[in-house]
């Protein structure tokens, strides 16, 4: 059932209209500072920024944040140079701190439930030393109906590692979906996420929050936006949550 929900997800995502790219023109993405600013301090990338003006970041999770090109959650862990959102994330930091040396390792794979991931986490934290792990999670349990307390489980014994490996810990919900949010059970697992923010050195970055601002506003809605639109509109909000991810990197580790 669950397989089936996630095919007319994804296939919705191709249909439809827009008001994105009526007018020809690329609107400017709304970047609330609420949202910018995470719960608590980045320790660990404050540290490395002091000490060495450098960041090397591990980025993991699924489709979203490896690319349409990624394997499936059984093929080999990915790692690809393309237009998602942690590519633009490193992007706007260069941009923004030119002075920074930035290493970006990408992980994950698509249909990669975070129980899955959390075995890719560990090796990577075994084998290098990061500063700041990237956890973009939640999407495949809720598409297809897993339990809350198997997505909990898998963070806490992330969380655990990532603090053992000092580094920080920043979770990424899924993003917005007026298919998924009516088809699945998206709360739940929202839950557990904000509710990981309890722990130390973990915060959570509501992915979720601004793609529903910039969908209810009409800067990008990805479900209503034609075929020949839609590539457009998906680089766009890359474009726009690598840009949020940066000034939230940015601001936890005190450098507005």
């Amino acid at each position: 059932m669950y397989r089936l929900l996630f095919f007319v997800f994804v296939c919705s995502l191709t249909g439809g209209h827009s008001v994105w790219g009526q007018t020809g023109k690329v609107p400017a993405c709304t970047l609330p500072p609420a949202l910018m600013t995470p719960s608590a301090p980045l320790a660990a990338t404050a540290a490395a920024l002091t000490a060495r003006n450098a960041l090397d970041i591990l980025a993991l999770g699924s489709g979203s944040m490896v690319g349409p090109g990624a394997p499936a959650a059984h093929g080999p862990v990915h790692q690809t140079q393309d237009e998602t959102f942690p590519y633009r994330m490193e992007d706007a930091l260069r941009a923004l701190r030119p002075e920074i040396a930035i290493h970006l390792t990408v992980k994950g794979g698509r249909d990669m439930t975070a129980a899955t991931m959390l075995s890719v986490l560990r090796r990577e934290l075994a084998g290098h030393h990061y500063d700041l792990v990237l956890w973009q999670t939640g999407t495949v349990e809720a598409v297809h109906g897993l339990l809350p307390e198997d997505l909990r489980v898998a963070l806490r014994a992330g969380a655990a590692a990532t603090n053992g490996a000092a580094a920080d810990l920043v979770l990424i919900d899924p993003q917005f979906s007026h298919f998924l949010r009516a088809n699945a059970d998206l709360e739940s697992y929202e839950t557990v996420l904000l509710q990981m923010t309890g722990t130390p050195a973990v915060t959570l970055f509501h992915r979720f929050d601004l793609t529903q601002l910039w969908t209810t506003s009409g800067q990008i809605d990805l479900e209503r936006a034609s075929l020949n639109e839609r590539g457009k509109a998906m680089a766009f909000q890359n474009d726009c949550l690598g840009q949020a991810l940066a000034r939230y990197v940015l601001t936890g580790a005190g450098q507005r």
